[in-house]
């Protein structure tokens, strides 16, 4: 009976691996130094960076879980790590892909986060030697010394859905 199992065993089909998510980034010029009204991306000015991420119907039976996401930030950006999108909600701003904010077409994904200090929330920082670092605002609220950001999402990644991380960064 244990070599029917065993054999058993060899012959079922492995969990097939996941199709790819399709990744896409995007930056916009929110201000610059100069005041146009058409910001330019020059030193001095902010850009907001977009990343989304789209899990595609083919995943339908292949589940997406364990999402992390690294940002690593240009030699010439410098973070916002204020409150990007209202009081205490961080420097990164999670976006699901609720169409209409209506729980419609949710990733079912979630974001934690407590303070830039907090360890064991979904975001992490790294000052280019490892990722145990704590920004410390100036007094714009930028950290020059952050080199990455490093996001984890909990749950499972609904498919034929998608979310979006925005975060800021001025342009040195």
């Amino acid at each position: 009976m244990r070599r029917l199992l065993a054999i058993a065993a060899l012959l079922a089909p492995a969990a097939a691996a996941a199709d790819p998510l399709t990744v896409t980034k995007t930056v916009s010029v929110v201000s610059d130094p100069l005041g146009n009204a058409n910001p330019r991306s020059i030193p001095g000015a902010a850009a907001d960076y977009r990343t989304r991420a789209t899990n595609p119907l083919a995943n339908i039976f292949k589940p997406v879980t364990g999402i992390r996401l690294e940002e690593p930030l240009a030699a010439n950006l410098i973070l916002y790590v204020g409150d990007l999108a209202g009081a205490g909600k961080g420097p990164v701003e999670f976006l699901d892909g609720s169409l209409l904010g209506l729980g419609l077409g949710s990733s079912t994904l979630s974001y934690g986060y407590v303070a830039l200090t907090a360890a064991g929330d979904a975001l992490e920082f790294s000052d280019g030697t490892g990722w145990g670092y704590q920004p410390v605002a100036d007094a714009a609220g930028y950290d020059a010394k952050v080199r990455s950001v490093r996001v984890t999402l909990s749950g499972t990644f609904a498919t034929n859905t998608s979310f979006q991380l925005r975060y800021r960064a001025k342009i040195r």
